[in-house]
């Protein structure tokens, strides 16, 4: 085949440009799962509207296990196939390190620099004085610019933004982390040419509910086209219809065999496994705390159990009515014996006055007697709520413990008591929504269940002399 004809065919498919310098970064066989076929595609696509300098369609989010050749085609091939539609564009990949991006932009330009696409393209040349790992020009004034998450990339703009794992599972387990991946996808955004035509394309594995992918979609899902390929057929996949694509229920059933995800799911553990291969930061059942642990009662049973009791309350308070932000989350509790019942829990969103005059009537509605108290955790808001309700009302008020550890191990100290099958929910409205919350810690967007549950159990069936955890555990194994 002439190469006048290899090059018009490179041109026309993206897919076909990928089989044709495969061999030019990497050396092992190439093993063409559906997949990459398919997201060359998505991603031709996508170029259109960009090489025309159109309206955007959409940004586009892809969440895809590693070990699916993601970055090569996405990061590395992609914008070297770009140049070969227009070599005037300009592209800022991201990634969550600087030698990951720098390791993407040299693999790319070490294609643009072969000698297979010198005599394909020759109208693609770089420009000498500007052609460092990190970011290289060329002679058209197209350009590629590398960076990484909390970097800097000033008086840069782009005709496309590629944030590439722009946080690593380690990262994702962080607050500060992650807020600084999603503050810095929005830095991105405003490094575009033309923000009507300029598109993002973000690809990454799903780490936790507020990870980038979640946040993009926080804000702006109407506007963008989500891929979602698990390495097992779930509900996840999206579109729905690649269901029909996979293999005995596997995305690709060579490279992710059931062997292999075997051995990465007893690597990783059920939740990174979870948030890595099955694109689901919530492992099946739940992470630190599983459901199928939690004990149900109907409420006539519990009115039976209960004698004197008190409802005890356990508060973490927030005062907003925005809710995006935290609420106040607020539980009832009683002990029966050896075993904790929760009896109604609620979250709001309120400003500081209505919240004042919320948690009376909360109280008060759920079985507050002389016996009760209300619980509050000791942080700067709960000590105002705190101060203000002992003015205002007659109610026993105080604060919780101090608390001197995380609340990853604070949840996994109590967790072997609700293991144990001590902790019982009265049947209502509200229990999905504390299950999940507790059950999904620590990749979900709030925990103040997670908070009020940890008090509760403490102050019930821990008290002043802990409960032997290990020993428990060892009763439940």
């Amino acid at each position: 085949m002439g190469i006048q004809l290899v090059a018009e065919k490179c041109r026309e498919s993206f897919f076909y440009f990928v089989r044709i310098f495969w061999d030019v970064i990497i050396k092992e066989d190439a093993v063409y799962n559906w997949h990459i076929p398919f997201l060359c595609q998505e991603l031709q696509g996508l170029s259109v509207s960009i090489v025309n300098r159109e309206v955007k369609p959409y940004d586009l989010i892809i969440n895809i296990p590693p070990g699916t050749t993601k970055s090569t085609i996405v990061t590395i091939m992609f914008p070297a196939w770009l140049w070969t539609q227009d070599a005037t564009l300009r592209l800022i990949t991201n990634s969550y390190s600087m030698d990951l991006s720098i390791e993407h932009a040299t693999k790319s330009r070490d294609i643009i620099t072969s000698d297979k696409y010198r005599r394909l393209f020759p109208e693609v040349t770089l420009r000498r004085d500007k052609s460092a790992k990190m970011s290289y020009e060329n002679t058209s004034t197209g350009a590629r610019y590398a960076t990484s998450t909390g970097g800097t990339i000033t008086g840069k703009h782009a005709h496309l933004i590629i944030n590439d794992d722009p946080l690593n599972p380690a990262q994702a387990a962080s607050d500060a982390d992650r807020n600084t991946a999603n503050e810095h996808t929005k830095t991105l955004t405003s490094r575009k040419v033309d923000k009507k035509n300029t598109p993002t394309l973000t690809i990454m594995q799903r780490l936790h509910e507020l990870d980038v992918t979640g946040y993009i979609l926080a804000k702006k899902s109407e506007k963008v086209k989500h891929i979602c390929l698990p390495a097992e057929i779930s509900d996840n996949v999206k579109p729905a219809e690649l269901k029909k694509k996979y293999v005995n229920g596997l995305l690709d059933p060579v490279r992710l065999s059931s062997d292999v995800l075997t051995e990465q799911l007893v690597d990783l553990g059920s939740r990174g496994y979870a948030g890595q291969y099955d694109q689901n930061p919530v492992a099946a059942g739940g992470n630190i705390v599983k459901k199928e642990w939690f004990q149900y009662i109907h409420r006539t049973d519990f009115d039976r159990l209960r004698r004197k009791e008190p409802i005890i309350f356990f508060a973490d308070t927030a005062y907003t009515d925005k809710t995006e932000n935290d609420p106040t989350g607020i539980i009832a509790t009683c002990k029966i014996g050896n075993d904790l019942y929760i009896t109604h829990g609620k979250k709001v969103s309120m400003k500081f006055p209505e919240l004042i005059r919320f948690i009376p009537k909360y109280v008060e509605a759920n079985g507050y007697s002389a016996g009760s108290s209300i619980r509050i955790e000791p942080k700067a808001n709960g000590v105002s709520v705190i101060d203000q309700l002992k003015v205002e009302t007659n109610l026993n008020v105080t604060k919780t413990p101090t608390p001197v550890d995380s609340k990853e191990t604070r949840l996994n100290a109590v967790s072997p008591i609700i293991e144990c099958g001590r902790v019982y929910l009265i049947i209502d409205s509200w229990n999905e929504d504390l299950v999940e919350e507790v059950c999904g810690f620590p990749a979900k967007a709030h925990d103040e269940y997670v908070d009020v549950l940890g008090y509760a159990i403490d102050h019930h069936l821990r008290g002043r002399k802990p409960i032997d955890i290990n020993r428990l555990a060892k009763q439940v194994h």
